[in-house]
């Protein structure tokens, strides 16, 4: 497995990989409605044409014998320097549970030192599978929200991971 910064060219492989994992994922936790609604806000060509081209913005996707498998995004903190938020880390659902993930997490990790942050932070799903992952990554749950987008609601946990700097 190989990451790799990602290129508006990567950006149809993601927009597949966006719709099985999210439906994969999401199912039964969010109406279907509400996952067409989230794909079509974030994963639409022009929003990640202007992520993947941002200065602040961090993106990276996981190949695997030449085929793309995952990726995951970061943004930096525009109120707190120290601040990397993880903003997206996806893997398709046949690969999941064997190191993809936490090979981005280490990616992200090394991206955090790099950019000299100490504090990694991310929202995930109240309902999401993918909390105990994060746990296992060393991040602890700080805050529960709410978050109105749209029609509906993001029902989430805050999580966070200080990271030595």
């Amino acid at each position: 497995m190989e990451i790799i910064n990602a290129t508006i060219h990567h950006i149809p492989s993601i927009i597949s990989i966006a719709k099985v994992t999210w439906n994969a994922t999401y199912r039964d936790i969010i109406s279907q409605a509400q996952i067409d609604y989230m794909l079509q806000l974030f994963y639409n060509e022009k929003t990640l044409y202007e992520q993947i081209n941002h200065p602040q913005h961090h993106f990276w996707v996981l190949t695997h014998q030449n085929e793309l498998i995952g990726y995951a995004q970061c943004i930096e903190d525009e109120n707190d320097s120290r601040v990397l938020k993880l903003s997206k880390l996806y893997v398709s659902p046949n690969t999941q549970q064997k190191g993809a993930g936490k090979l981005l997490m280490t990616n992200i990790e090394k991206a955090c030192d790099t950019l000299n942050k100490s504090i990694l932070t991310l929202n995930v799903n109240r309902q999401n599978t993918a909390k105990t992952f994060y746990e296992k990554m060393g991040f602890k749950v700080v805050e529960e929200i709410d978050i109105p987008l749209g029609n509906y609601w993001l029902n989430d946990y805050v999580m966070q991971k200080n990271l030595e700097i």
